[in-house]
């Protein structure tokens, strides 16, 4: 009886149901304002492979627009950013802090969270050319 099972088969209907399921969750995705805010600024964590696991949280756009009120020069404007986004999961980080940095780190470092720390992660090219995300 088990014999007369084509694995096959239960694997493709496997594999059907998966991708159903999977548009049947995008379709019911509702945006939500109040939760997006409200999640906006847990602390979120991404991987590089020389610094390790950078802890950090989403600006929101009255940080930003203070953030280039404030700042005229895109050097302090860097520093700033940086703070805002590091200090929350790094308790006692200061911009003094940020500043001893070696630059190429504070450059990685900003990079790495306008890249793949924003709340849209810019997709990666895979080798073939074609979009894909983490």
């Amino acid at each position: 009886m088990v014999d007369d099972i084509d694995w096959a088969l239960v694997t493709q209907m496997q594999e059907n149901l998966k991708e159903l399921e999977a548009k049947k969750a995008v379709k019911a995705k509702i945006f939500n304002p109040k939760e997006l805010v409200k999640n906006a600024k847990v602390i979120r964590e991404l991987h590089d492979d020389e610094l390790g696991t950078v802890r950090y949280v989403l600006l929101n756009y009255n940080e930003l627009n203070e953030i280039i009120e404030k700042h005229t020069e895109n050097k302090d404007r860097s520093i700033a950013l940086l703070h805002r986004q590091l200090g929350p999961a790094n308790p006692g980080l200061t911009e003094e802090d940020i500043r001893a940095m070696p630059y190429e780190v504070v450059v990685r470092l900003l990079t790495k969270l306008q890249n793949e720390g924003s709340f849209f992660p810019k997709q990666k090219m895979s080798p073939n050319g074609s979009a894909s995300t983490q």
